[in-house]
């Protein structure tokens, strides 16, 4: 029996991955499990698997240095105390493919980020998937080859959406009924280029909270729960909650996250996006151009949006579709890179 390996480093990747797994437990696979200590990723693992897995590194901190110090550390770790495995899939983590490489094994990359460092894993990966809003020949300008591209017709976050459905007692665990749903930017993230960036989320807040909106407030870290002090109609849940639920029941989703923004718009609910990086990611103006997010990193501007924007009708049938293409191209690739010999 073959085994796959998951490797989970950080918190948007963890429903995408689980709705692959839930999908190859079908399958005559044996599964571990793998997850970097960061932000929310554990947790969420902890949460929603149905099987223990290994933590192994966590996030070195904005400093460039720093970063690649913690990215060889952490390569070393995975290739040391890596899990038995055939085949890995992640989403781009260097850990697992340098490690699959150097083991003879195989390995399965999903993205849909064009800015990431592809090249430090392109060479190495042997197949990876990525939406059809890209541009084909930047990902081959990345290093990754056209015979180990597939692209499909959608976002990833379509893949997890496609099997949603909502809790209905999600908003019996909140304040209010009717709310406007603030993630604020991950000012440490790897697209962060300028370190002289600063939030707009204390003075979103501000302005929300004094125009009598009710905010759900889904802070990263302990530093950003500070931009809501002294502030009214502002809940900080005590523990993480379901981003579907969060966004699905929400009035707008105003986020620093691309995947918070792409999730609400894949849902209908109407999204805007104040990332802080320095381009907008493909797959987000492709929303931005669908009509489905509005864009800027100006509070007042955002705040002047919300009242004229709308929840559109969400298409799951239109998820589902995008989830069956993609599940039944990677079940083929399995299938295939298992059969060969590197």
């Amino acid at each position: 029996m073959k085994t796959i390996w998951f490797d989970i480093t950080n918190t948007p990747h963890v429903h995408f991955q689980l709705a692959i797994y839930k999908d190859l437990i079908k399958k005559n696979y044996k599964f571990n499990f793998t997850a970097r200590e960061f932000s929310e990723t554990t947790k969420l693992l902890e949460n929603n698997l149905d099987r223990p897995f290994k933590i192994i590194g966590e996030h070195h901190g904005k400093d460039y240095i720093s970063k690649i110090l913690g990215l060889g550390v952490r390569f070393l770790s995975i290739y040391k105390n890596a899990p038995e495995f055939d085949i890995s899939i992640s989403n781009g983590s260097e850990g697992a493919i340098w490690s699959s490489w150097l083991k003879s094994k195989k390995s399965i990359a999903f993205g849909d980020n064009d800015q990431a460092r592809q090249w430090t894993y392109s060479r190495f990966v042997d197949f990876c998937f990525f939406p059809d809003a890209i541009d084909k020949h930047k990902l081959i300008k990345q290093g990754i080859k056209t015979n180990k591209l597939y692209q499909y017709n959608g976002y990833k976050e379509d893949i997890y959406i496609a099997d949603y459905l909502p809790n209905s007692n999600f908003l019996s665990d909140l304040p209010f009924a009717n709310y406007v749903l603030v993630r604020p930017e991950n000012i440490q993230a790897n697209y962060i280029k300028n370190g002289n960036v600063k939030s707009i989320a204390p003075e979103l807040l501000k302005i929300l909270s004094k125009k009598g909106y009710n905010i759900l407030y889904l802070p990263r870290y302990d530093f950003d729960r500070e931009y809501a002090k002294g502030l009214s109609n502002i809940y900080i849940p005590d523990k993480p909650v379901n981003g579907l639920d969060a966004c699905y029941h929400a009035d707008a989703v105003l986020t620093g996250a691309g995947t918070f923004a792409r999730e609400a718009a894949c849902l209908g609910v109407p999204a805007v996006s104040f990332y802080a990086g320095k381009e907008l990611l493909t797959v987000d103006q492709s929303m931005i151009k669908k009509g489905w997010t509005f864009f800027s990193r100006d509070p007042q501007e955002i705040a002047k949006y919300l009242p004229k924007t709308m929840r559109r009708e969400s298409s799951i049938h239109r998820s589902k579709n995008v989830k069956n293409e993609v599940l039944e191209k990677l079940n083929e690739v399995i299938e295939r890179l298992l059969n060969q010999k590197k």
